[in-house]
């Protein structure tokens, strides 16, 4: 009897031994995982060893960018950077910059895996299907050039539903910035460049008839747009980022005539542009339209997205600060 209560009490123990040693491994493993997750500082190894990639973010004039018919800016960076850098459209067409705040989580690679993503990469299956709208599943390098470039919707009138006030649509810009350059952010990527980008202006005449055309009250003006335009370039300066005036760009043009959809390196320098704000002054050197529609025309399809001589013309001066800014970035 006292042996075999001998062997009861040593299999107890063992069982003991054997539960803690699994607890101790299971803990031990945990903390690995969450010191690798957690730490802001840690950049996870990245799940996909690929070619560097040029993310395009943006609204509808950023979607319709990949479009070969219009000559779309993002088709043609992707032909520009062709086995140097993989281009990606990530354009959603009537967004706001509210509203891609809330799908960042989709678009920006992370680069550290969060501590909640530890029990959601189990229980995520069961709510839908895995990454399903994830740029890349797990964690991934940063891009190396993000464009962001909204405010086209943003501008829209207040009883417009894509309206944000100009304020918060400053810092929503920032949000996004610091989403990729702020330490503490799971997309942090200090490899990143950055370069915002205005909206275009809007033609009020040909906006007008479009919205006529679908029987929508008209809920843009220039005037108001350009507002947004100043505010994304203020965004910029204070966050010490280059951006595309694409506003001012297309304004110089229409107002001075101009149709050639490369402008010179020297124009593309946004303090030598000049914005023709008075009709009279531009008739006073003999440049201008009788019709400011018909300039409009030349860069924009239907008063707010742009049409082929738009998109050529925003796709030279991305490369024209890439290549002042970034030259090690031009292929």
């Amino acid at each position: 009897m006292r042996f075999q209560h001998l062997c009861g009490r040593f299999t107890l123990r063992t069982s003991a031994a054997a539960a803690a040693l699994i607890i101790l491994s299971a803990v031990y493993l945990y903390a690995q995982m969450y010191r690798t997750s957690s730490s802001p500082h840690v950049v996870a190894p990245a799940v996909y060893p690929m070619y560097d990639t040029l993310l395009a973010f943006g609204d509808s004039i950023t979607q319709f960018g990949s479009n070969p018919r219009i000559n779309g800016f993002v088709g043609e960076l992707a032909s520009y950077y062709s086995r140097r850098m993989d281009v990606l459209n990530r354009g959603i067409s009537g967004y706001n910059t509210r509203q891609a705040l809330a799908v960042v989580d989709q678009v920006f690679p992370k680069t550290v895996l969060p501590r909640k993503h530890i029990t959601s990469k189990i229980l995520e299956p069961l709510g839908r299907w895995p990454h399903r709208d994830d740029t890349f599943p797990g964690t991934a390098k940063g891009p190396r050039l993000c464009l962001i470039f909204f405010g086209a919707n943003d501008a829209s009138l207040p009883f417009a539903r894509q309206h944000i006030p100009l304020d918060e649509f400053s810092d929503n810009l920032r949000q996004m910035v610091t989403s990729l350059h702020d330490p503490s952010s799971v997309y942090y990527s200090p490899d990143t460049h950055i370069l915002l980008i205005t909206p275009p202006p809007v033609g009020d005449r040909m906006w007008e008839k479009d919205c006529k055309k679908h029987k929508i009250r008209v809920d843009r003006k220039n005037a108001v747009t350009k507002t947004y335009a100043d505010a994304v370039k203020m965004v910029a300066k204070e966050s010490g980022l280059p951006y595309v005036d694409l506003w001012t760009a297309i304004e110089f043009m229409v107002h001075n005539n101009r149709t050639d959809s490369a402008p010179t390196s020297s124009s593309t320098q946004d303090n030598e542009y000049k914005t023709a704000d008075s009709k009279e002054t531009a008739k006073s050197n003999g440049t201008a339209t009788d019709s400011p529609e018909d300039g409009y025309k030349e860069y924009l399809s239907d008063g707010l997205h742009l049409n082929a001589k738009g998109n050529k013309l925003l796709f030279y001066l991305i490369v024209g600060k890439i290549r002042s800014n970034w030259p090690y970035l031009n292929p």
